[in-house]
């Protein structure tokens, strides 16, 4: 049983990438599932703060998107702010959890600014409430799954290493 939760886990982890750049459903949502059910399997033991964070966290990045009134999310500059995520998570693991969350807000923050560089953003100027609304409507889901996943992989590395020594 705690195998197919971590096949189950991981499945979910990759899904949450993929929803963070294709938004059909929001990937916090993957995530969070997704940490759930690997601390059930117990290949990672996370403290109970520790999830209690993620869910509210998750929460509130639910009751924002449910408080927008676009009936399908605009997902114009997500893979910039997705990336930028991602790739400022993935830094932040070299330090620690806190890392993370700051590494995944660092990189959405740079994404964002970098696709208001390209053609395509050209109408989101940089310190404008168009921005900062930009940045709270898609960077926040972001920031909040990318974070969730860098907390459950320094939790499966660390299990990874126990066991190759």
């Amino acid at each position: 049983m705690a195998t197919l939760c971590l096949i189950l886990g991981i499945i979910l982890l990759i899904g949450s990438i993929v929803m963070a750049y294709r938004p059909w459903i929001p990937s916090v949502i993957l995530s969070f599932v997704a940490m759930w059910i690997l601390n059930y399997s117990h290949y990672i033991t996370l403290s109970n703060n520790t999830i209690l964070f993620w869910g509210i966290a998750t929460m509130l990045v639910l009751l924002i998107r449910m408080g927008q009134t676009q009936d399908k999310p605009d997902s114009k500059g997500i893979g910039y702010i997705a990336t930028g995520a991602l790739v400022g998570c993935v830094v932040g693991m070299l330090m620690s959890n806190s890392g993370i969350i700051l590494g995944a807000t660092i990189g959405a923050f740079m994404g964002l600014l970098a696709f208001c560089r390209t053609p395509n953003g050209k109408e989101i100027h940089f310190p404008s409430k168009e921005w900062i609304m930009q940045l709270a409507s898609k960077g926040l889901p972001i920031i909040v799954s990318m974070s969730i996943i860098g907390t459950i992989l320094n939790d499966l590395l660390l299990l990874l290493s126990i066991h190759i020594n």
